[in-house]
């Protein structure tokens, strides 16, 4: 990657990616926040959440400001939730990991679009246990938008397009005889039109890998958050989670097994 830059080049926009994701991480997290416990996000600035203070500037600089006030309010001296130390910090990691992956590219602008929505419907599930569909529709749009830009309406275009239509048919049978069987809801509809995007992004291949890194980090994180059996819990943290190792290492991970056959 960027093999056309100097090193200097390469540090500068890595950490540009770097500050551009920690940005995006704090506004997106109150974009978050605001949605799950139904607040205007055009609401205007920031407040604490325990003693309702309006927050300045420097309360509100990314990762630095949570490290400075050492979790704390600096008006109530309330404990700050690590979430907004953990979130910021996770769009900062993000994206100049996406920008390793796909270089300058229209590629790249599109991951991020996406992996920033899924960061918001990842928040948004773990509070609220559903997936807002504005979080698939616009990557979907941009998505779609760009392989009729590299594609056109040909072949190549039906290729990448009917087999995220057939996983969505099939995952609604799927989950339709699951819910008969077990007499309760086995998947949510947020997670199957998640998954149904996702296919979008992926080969098949890598979509299967996608899907059984779903199931290991779900389990992961149903432990974490200490779900019961039998008892529902946001799986779209763990299918975004997924979507970004997969994004990083899924094309060679999905080569390998392949060319095992």
């Amino acid at each position: 990657m960027f093999s056309y830059l100097d090193p200097f080049t390469k540090i500068y926009l890595l950490l540009l990616c770097a500050v551009l994701g920690l940005v995006m991480g704090s506004a997106l997290n109150c974009l978050a926040f605001r949605m799950a416990h139904q607040q205007k996000w055009t609401g205007g600035r920031s407040r604490c959440v325990s003693c309702g203070h309006e927050l300045k500037w420097n309360d509100l600089v990314p990762v630095f400001s949570y490290l400075f006030l050492k979790g704390r309010c600096r008006y109530c001296g309330e404990k700050i939730s690590p979430r907004y130390f953990l979130a910021e910090l996770t769009l900062g990691i993000v994206f100049p990991a996406l920008l390793l992956r796909y270089d300058l590219s229209l590629d790249f602008a599109v991951m991020a679009v996406l992996f920033g929505c899924l960061f918001c419907l990842s928040l948004v599930d773990l509070d609220t246990f559903e997936i807002p569909n504005r979080f698939l529709v616009i990557p979907g749009i941009l998505r779609l938008s760009q392989l009729v830009y590299v594609y056109g309406l040909s072949a190549p275009f039906l290729k990448q397009v009917l087999p995220a239509a057939g996983i969505l048919i099939g995952l609604l049978a799927l989950v339709l005889v699951m819910d008969k069987v077990l007499g309760k809801e086995s998947m949510g509809g947020g997670d199957i039109k998640l998954l149904s995007l996702l296919a979008l992004f992926f080969s098949f291949p890598e979509w299967l890998l996608l899907l059984l890194v779903s199931c290991i980090l779900g389990l992961v994180l149903a432990a974490t958050l200490g779900a019961k059996k039998g008892i529902a819990f946001p799986f779209g943290p763990a299918i975004s989670g997924a979507a970004f190792l997969v994004s990083l290492f899924g094309s060679q991970i999905a080569g390998w097994y392949l060319s095992l056959f």
